[in-house]
């Protein structure tokens, strides 16, 4: 009984400060969120209240009525859909090779390749730019495809790694008898199995894409991204409509919100896959 008790009362207290910490984390996007709707008057007024007095979409509909909003959004949205795909191409295809193929210095390869995330990405910045002007791929959408490539598929093959090296032999075998292709079974017979996988490298690289601002804010000063256009409107409006910046940031988290809740399960369990077992 004494045992249960103890039980009872580590798992309410274990409760208790998840819903505090996630209560801690959740509270500044609650407020950004209630001052995007929230009118200007309401937001400079001498006694703040945590609920407006009335809700109104007009700071939304300032910003989708941008242009300089929706071409920086559409920007994010092709360097982001084109960066995740190149990914987890790759991902899938290098995965299968140190997962399930053996080769002399596979391990050291494998090693080198990861070294990418021991070095903080700001490093890369000023060699990634160089070398960009002499390859004239700056200010395009290629200049900052590559460089989010290069310093996401370190991820991509770390997880994918260790998701094929949980897959049995004995299935590859048993396709390779029946004529199976290698790259059939990579994609025909592999890829049901690694849904968790890919759904965490997925959503790695999305939230990494969708959210940077170094690379995007200095390589492509053409095609700006979206992070970079809260420069652009806090230069704007000099720093003083907050609700209009409010709407900017639930919009550009709304997309990340949407994918990690749809892969929640799968991202979990891909990432206890690939880590633990790569």
């Amino acid at each position: 009984m004494t045992g249960t008790r103890q039980n009872t009362s580590r798992t309410v207290v274990i409760l208790l400060i998840v819903i505090i910490a996630a209560a801690a984390f959740m509270f500044p996007l609650a407020w950004m969120l209630l001052t995007s709707l929230r009118p200007r008057a309401d937001i400079y007024k001498e006694v703040p209240t945590i609920i407006p007095e009335a809700f109104n979409l007009d700071n939304y509909r300032y910003i989708l009525s941008q242009e300089k909003f929706l071409r920086f959004f559409l920007n994010s949205v092709v360097v982001t859909t084109c960066t995740v795909s190149i990914v987890l191409f790759s991902s899938l295809m290098g995965g299968y090779a140190f997962g399930m193929r053996r080769f002399r210095g596979q391990n050291m390869l494998f090693y080198l390749v990861t070294l990418v995330l021991a070095v903080p990405y700001i490093m890369y910045l000023v060699p990634i730019f160089v070398m960009e002007m002499y390859l004239n791929l700056r200010n395009t959408w290629l200049g900052l495809i590559l460089p989010y490539v290069a310093l996401n598929l370190p991820w991509g093959l770390l997880i994918m790694r260790g998701a094929f090296s949980t897959i049995p032999l004995d299935l590859k075998d048993s396709a390779t008898i029946d004529g199976c292709s290698e790259f059939r079974f990579v994609f025909s017979i592999s890829t049901p199995i690694l849904k968790p996988a890919l759904a965490a490298t997925t959503i790695i690289t999305f939230v990494f894409v969708w959210e940077e601002f170094l690379f995007a804010s200095s390589i492509n000063v053409r095609n700006y991204t979206l992070p970079v256009y809260f420069k652009f409107l806090l230069v704007e409006t000099q720093g003083q409509e907050w609700g209009k910046v409010g709407a900017v940031v639930i919009v550009t988290i709304l997309p990340v919100l949407i994918l990690f809740l749809g892969f929640r399960n799968f991202f979990i369990k891909g990432l206890s896959e690939g880590m633990l077992k790569g």
